[in-house]
């Protein structure tokens, strides 16, 4: 995962790594006057219908969610029953899930009391990643 800046203005001259459509997106903030969007880039194991809300593929088909608007965790510890009936509990408000070494949860940022609140139910501990 990686943070990118997204501009929703074409801008003249400027070097950028993504698009979608007129929204372009780089690697660093532009100083000037010009309002960056923070987002994540991710590489998505499942998206949810949820994910258009919060992201997007871009034209060449990376996957950004907006990162002011998200939040995420992984499992740590928990009875496997336990974390399985968290996940199907969680998996109404899930926006995506990133697989890699361990699996990584995106939610909407307003559903993080939410998802404690479910964790603490089954006793599920999880860890937020500080995006």
């Amino acid at each position: 995962m990686k943070v990118y800046y997204g501009f929703e203005n074409n801008l003249e001259g400027f070097a950028f790594l993504d698009r979608d459509d007129d929204f372009i997106i780089t690697d660093h903030c532009i100083a000037d006057s010009h309002e960056a969007i923070p987002l994540l880039l991710i590489r998505p194991y499942k998206t949810s219908l949820l994910f258009e809300d919060y992201g997007f593929f871009s034209e060449s088909g990376k996957c950004y969610l907006y990162l002011d608007m998200i939040c995420a965790f992984s499992v740590k510890e928990g009875d496997q029953n336990q974390i399985d009936m968290f996940l199907i509990q969680a998996e109404e408000e899930l926006i995506a899930v990133e697989k890699e070494d361990e699996a990584i949860y995106f939610f909407s940022e307003h559903n993080k009391p939410l998802i404690l609140k479910w964790a603490a139910s089954y006793q599920v501990m999880t860890e937020f990643i500080l995006l």
